[in-house]
């Protein structure tokens, strides 16, 4: 190779993949899905005065605006093929709702004497949701990270 052709050829760098996983994407995005409807149903039931509060710090009934958009940002790192960027996603979203449902135990919140069976049904729905939101995130994280960097 003569010393023009080496000048001229660069490598470019490149990140290391590995097989995409949308499985935690899908999961979050059912999961919003439960919580606008959650929120519609809280509005309904006269639990929040307005979609925009149900979907606020205090409904019951849905995920906060904040952490759907959370949410939605860390599946999407997740579902990547490039390894820091999956192991940053899924293991921040394993964390973060992991603490949101402890927190929920402890703060009152899956325990409105206010919610009839119908309200409680769509809760339970929203909690085992984001049950399987965690899972699903921290099997992301434990399988990216046995793979070796390449």
């Amino acid at each position: 190779m003569s010393t023009s052709q080496a000048a001229t050829e660069t490598t470019v760098p490149t990140l290391p993949t590995l097989p995409r996983d949308r499985s935690v994407l899908v999961a979050v995005l059912a999961t919003t899905a439960v919580s606008l409807v959650g929120a519609a149903v809280s509005v309904a039931g006269d639990l929040s005065p307005t979609y925009l509060d149900a979907l606020g710090p205090d409904g019951h009934l849905s995920v906060p605006l904040p952490m759907t958009a959370f949410q939605v940002l860390t599946a999407l790192l997740a579902a990547a093929a490039h390894r820091r960027r999956a192991l940053v996603g899924s293991g921040l979203l394993a964390v973060a709702v992991t603490v949101a449902l402890v927190s929920g135990l402890f703060d009152g919140g899956y325990s409105d004497d206010r919610l009839d069976a119908g309200q409680r049904a769509v809760q339970v729905v929203l909690v085992l949701s984001l049950v399987v939101v965690a899972g699903l995130a921290a099997r992301r994280f434990a399988r990216v990270l046995r793979t070796r960097s390449q």
